[in-house]
């Protein structure tokens, strides 16, 4: 699963270096020493392999599903384990998971999983992740992200008994797999967010997770500051930062000054408030409560995922809003709606949530009313514009007021700027730096912006990929392939949830399929089929073996192959034959998605799986008969309606009485049946076609003069259907 380059194995360990001893083969161990030397080369030696390696499962060239590789000597550590939300092509799909087969094939490999934060994009395919690897290796989070990673492994029942999911503080030094680790807090749009210092023989890797320099937070909590200067000042050999916002200029806004404008806003409506936010912001909700106390208005939760993440905020002690205090959903028409603020989920338009109910009057516990006034505190999703619109566009029908403005100051990025990717750069000044987090091009801006400032060592590379990373030596570049290169790249295979227990690659969950029976449509054929119905003799025809009449001299050769017997007769040979003639069927055809010209197509199609069968001999098999149908109807639709809808043909053979044998036969006197044909080379006897109906126009006059270089009238031809150029 992963290709080396020149046919190289990859090596279990590196000759001469110095390497932490395993945690759990020295109890009590710690290999964190302030200065910790690189990696001990052979003198005037080049490295033949890096001893730092880094293998990204998602998250590169793409917003979500945050999952990688980071490793030495041959063992691995999981950095976070993250799901993405489909795009529109994928239908009926509801996550998009990393390759969980390729990490099952490297269980061995890993020792540890980190999770740097409760975001969906970093802990969702924990479920799936979890199951493919060993069961004793440990899981690593903050207080407040493993209450949410509990919730999650117990709603799959993969929680057991807990020990392996190991709580960590910030600023805490811990021992996971080869790697002395070290948690550096971060602000983000969630609590409990950290970055990792990654210390071991060769060298110290920063991971600074999802991060922005929040100069006032509202809860107190601050960005880390000194504890990146510090291993600035130690030495980096390999940081990978956030790109998310690398084209966006200047710092982000603080979360205190959201809270300022929400309690402006809030204070200046008389009316019942509104507000909508992402579920997992429990920072916003510290300005919420702050705008309630101001103007003395209750609070009310409409959305499960809000009471979720506030239950797990509350465990984990820094709930800004007690649970108990709220307003319960029901009871939202009982309060004097001056006195009242609403907190509800979908921002993004979800078909489900309550904000886009409540927008087409659908919801039970929301009822808009023109005094109202809905302040918009999120960011529109990317790909999500139209979707929002449209639901905006419906509450300000019912007659709300809307905030939703840049100017209104309600929202602000939990992704650091251009600004503070620069300073935090320039603090750690790395040897090496890798851009994650972000797409394509933002990866590539900002490995540009770590060059404007002195990194001399940057590359970018995709899901896949496994880079290499030689430490310096002495200020230069010491590697055989250079200080940064490709190893290999390994085969995924991005997984797909359907929402409930569907799990799979793309071809498992018919992903394709699905668009195309979207785009295209889908037909239901229902065949039932006679062998014989229109037989002299009906369903079993008793023939005359050797009797001298020309009819009986052609069917004598169907007798002896016959695996039938019966009596002596006349001279003769008796013979129940229930496979002479040919096939009659009669179709019941429906469609979905399609456009039928009321009713036509439909009896098009029908006509086309009818006739389609009448040239197959009796008794043949009823695969076979849904083949022919199939490609038939494939062919009719194709003619009608320049459509190729996915066909579904189910053939069952027919109980023939009197009344059905009758009008089979008089619809096949008016197509012209007969009993003629061919014999097709397995034997299959089939109806003579009947003639073609030529297509091509008469009487057309020649596009060009009459003496045209080819002789042809100076036509050519373009006159026939046949040519493209034809109009």
């Amino acid at each position: 699963t992963l290709t080396y380059t020149e046919g190289k194995p990859f090596p279990d360990y590196i000759e001469n270096a110095t390497a932490p001893v395993r945690a759990d083969q020295a109890p009590g161990y710690s290999n964190i020493v302030e200065g910790v030397t690189p990696l001990d080369l052979p003198a005037g030696g080049l490295v033949d392999d890096a001893p730092i390696k880094f293998l990204p499962l998602g998250g590169l060239g793409e917003i979500g599903m945050n999952c990688a590789l980071v490793g030495t000597e041959n063992r691995y550590v999981l950095l976070d384990a993250g799901l993405m939300f489909p795009d529109h092509e994928e239908l009926g799909i509801q996550k998009v998971l990393p390759d969980v087969s390729f990490l099952s094939r490297w269980r061995d490999k890993i020792e540890a999983v980190l999770i740097t934060h409760g975001h969906e994009d970093h802990i969702g395919a924990l479920p799936w992740v979890i199951p493919a690897l060993d069961p004793s290796t440990p899981v690593y989070g903050g207080l407040f992200t493993m209450q949410l990673v509990e919730r999650r492994m117990k709603e799959y029942n993969l929680w057991g008994d807990g020990k392996r999911f190991k709580v960590i503080d910030m600023g805490e030094r811990f021992a996971a797999g080869p790697f002395a680790m070290e948690a550096v807090r971060v602000t983000h749009s969630i609590p409990d967010c950290c970055g990792y210092i990654f210390r071991c023989a060769a060298g110290t890797i920063v991971h600074t997770g999802d991060w922005k320099i929040d100069e006032n937070p509202v809860d107190g909590r601050q960005f880390d500051r000194e504890q990146f200067e510090r291993v600035g000042q130690e030495g980096v050999t390999l940081m990978m930062s956030d790109s998310t916002n690398v084209l966006s200029p200047g710092r982000t806004i603080s979360e205190s000054a959201i809270r300022e404008a929400m309690m402006q806003k809030v204070l200046g409506h008389k009316g019942r408030i509104i507000t909508t936010q992402f579920a997992s912001n429990i920072h916003r909700l510290y300005g919420v409560k702050a705008a309630a106390d101001a103007s003395g208005r209750k609070i009310a939760f409409v959305g499960m995922s809000l009471n979720t993440y506030l239950e797990a905020a509350k465990k984990a002690g820094i709930a800004p809003i007690d649970p108990e205090e709220l307003v319960p959903a029901e009871e939202i028409d009982n309060v004097n709606p001056s006195q009242l603020i609403i907190v509800t989920t979908g921002s993004q338009a979800e078909p489900r949530a309550q904000l886009a109910q409540a927008a087409t009057g659908s919801s039970r516990l929301i009822t808009l009313h023109p005094d109202d006034l809905l302040l918009y505190s999120a960011k529109m999703i990317p790909g999500n514009e139209k979707r929002v619109m449209r639901m905006m566009n419906a509450i300000a029908v019912r007659g709300p007021e809307i905030a939703m403005r840049r100017e209104d100051g309600l929202h602000s990025s939990g992704h650091a700027y251009r600004d503070e990717l620069e300073e935090v750069l320039k603090m750690l000044h790395p040897e090496h730096f890798l851009p994650v987090h972000g797409e394509y091009a933002f990866l590539k801006e900002h490995e540009a912006l770590a060059r404007s400032v002195g990194v001399r060592h940057s590359t970018v590379i995709g899901n896949g990929q496994m880079l290499g990373v030689t430490p310096l030596r002495n200020g230069q570049s010491h590697g055989l392939l250079g200080n940064m290169h490709l190893l290999g790249e390994a085969r995924l295979q991005t997984m797909f949830n359907d929402g409930g227990w569907g799990s799979g690659t793309s071809e498992d969950l018919a992903i394709e399929e699905r668009m195309r029976i979207a785009t295209e449509g889908i037909v239901v054929v229902d065949l039932e089929v006679f062998d014989n119905a229109l037989g002299g003799a009906g369903a079993n025809e008793t023939d005359v073996v050797g009797e001298s009449s020309d009819e009986t001299d052609d069917e004598t050769n169907d007798a002896d192959t016959s695996p039938n017997t019966g009596a002596r007769k006349s001279g003769g040979f008796v013979k129940n034959r229930p496979t002479s003639g040919f096939m009659t069927a009669r179709a019941r055809v429906t469609s979905r998605s399609m456009w039928t010209d009321e009713g036509r197509l439909l009896a098009n199609l029908r006509d086309a799986a009818e006739r389609s069968v009448e040239g197959l001999e009796s008794g043949a098999r009823l695969s076979a008969v849904e083949r022919t149908a199939a490609s038939a109807v494939r062919f009719a639709c194709r003619n009608y309606c320049n459509k190729r809808p996915d066909i579904i043909v189910v053939a069952h053979r027919g109980t023939l009485d009197a009344e059905t044998k009758q009008r089979l036969a008089a619809a096949a006197a008016a197509r012209g049946a007969g009993r003629g044909g061919m014999v097709g080379a397995s034997g299959t006897r089939y109806r003579a076609r009947s003639r073609s109906r030529a297509t091509a126009p008469t009487g057309v006059r020649p596009l060009r003069s009459a003496d045209g270089p080819k002789g042809d009238g100076g036509g050519g031809n373009r006159h026939m259907r046949s040519d493209p150029s034809y109009q």
